[in-house]
């Protein structure tokens, strides 16, 4: 059995801001290096022997900030691409409000069925979710009866829970959204993948940082 438990960075500046983020950045913001922090606390006694990110650097220092906390002995952290957020293409840097004011035809699908928008010179939901699973796949196959913690972003993280519990991408809405550093633990056992905990911030509560 392999043990997988998949979470989300930390708030960043570009949240707080309503920002688009995609494969673009933003540095975490004071809080979200505290969520980050409380998550990690939380996951000192879960026996984690690697950790994998994003590439991208918000997901990099939630990373580390587990890293540091569970002393692992990893000079360096395991990132890839392919665990980054959902591409949004020439939406990337904008204020998602004043997106949704100037392309309302666009979001009244976004809203009912993303999973038929393809983002402009972006991505969408299906390939997200096939680039990751995949990747995740892989990560599976190199550690057989380990423990995994994967940090990757909103989007991301809710396609790989959608497909862990058996859904397809046009099943997106049955599973819950991903808050920052939201926490999700799954026991894999050859193909079944049996959900403990699912987008839980509980480590949150007494921060008051929900």
């Amino acid at each position: 059995m392999t043990r997988i438990i998949l979470t989300r960075h930390g708030q960043t500046l570009w949240n707080t801001e309503g920002r688009v983020q995609g494969s673009l950045d933003s540095p975490l913001t004071e809080k979200g290096i505290l969520q980050a922090r409380s998550l990690a606390v939380r996951l000192r006694d879960e026996g984690i022997e690697h950790i994998y990110s994003s590439d991208s650097l918000r997901a990099i220092g939630t990373a580390e900030e587990i890293r540091c906390e569970l002393g692992l002995g990893l000079e360096t952290l395991s990132t890839n691409p392919a665990l980054r957020e959902f591409a949004f293409g020439e939406w990337e840097g904008c204020i998602w409000q004043e997106l949704r004011d100037a392309n309302p035809d666009i979001f009244k699908i976004w809203d009912s069925e993303p999973h038929l928008v393809s983002a402009p010179g972006g991505e969408n939901m299906g390939l997200v979710m096939e680039r990751a699973w995949n990747y995740l796949q892989q990560v599976i196959r190199n550690h057989p009866d380990e423990t995994i913690c994967v940090v990757t972003h909103g989007l991301t993280l809710k396609m790989l829970v959608t497909k862990a519990l058996g859904f397809e991408v046009h099943d997106w809405a049955k599973t819950p959204w991903q808050h920052n550093t939201a926490l999700n633990i799954f026991e894999v056992v050859g193909k079944q993948w049996i959900p403990k905990l699912v987008g839980d911030c509980t480590h949150l509560d007494e921060l008051d940082l929900n």
